[in-house]
Parts: structure tokens; C-alpha cells; sequence
């Protein structure tokens, strides 16, 4: 499923970046709805993942007073 939510989370980037330079070459006010969408679908994804792992990692660094896994 790893590979699965990457290949998916990378759709999603490039669906976000296509849409931002369709917006900024020709001012289309749909475009906005296609950003926002890859956006947040690619936020949803690296929340899930990060909340996903084993022990929940706190923060950038991993668990409070934790080591490497």
C-alpha cells in the first residue's frame, strides 16, 4: 500500500503544480478548484503516513527522547 499512496501522492503534485501554471498562463478561475483538490489530497496522504507509522512520531525528529528505528 506504500507504493500505492506515493504513486498516488505524486499524481497529486503534479495534478497542484499543473493547475497553479494554468492559473498563472491563462487567469482561469477553475483552476482554483483543481489546486486546492491536489493540494489538500496530497496533504491528506503525508498526514496519513506520518500518523500511519509505528510509534507515532511526535515530531520531524521522531518520538520525545526516542532513538533511531
Amino acid at each position: 500500500m506504500g507504493k500505492a499512496l506515493e504513486a498516488v501522492g505524486f499524481a497529486l503534485i503534479a495534478g497542484t503544480v499543473y493547475a497553479y501554471l494554468g492559473m498563472v498562463a491563462q487567469g482561469d478561475p477553475a483552476g482554483w478548484t483543481v489546486f486546492w483538490a491536489c493540494a489538500l489530497g496530497a496533504l491528506g496522504i503525508i498526514m496519513y503516513r506520518k500518523w500511519s507509522r509505528p510509534g507515532g512520531g511526535s515530531g520531524p525528529a521522531g518520538p520525545a527522547g526516542g532513538g533511531h528505528r
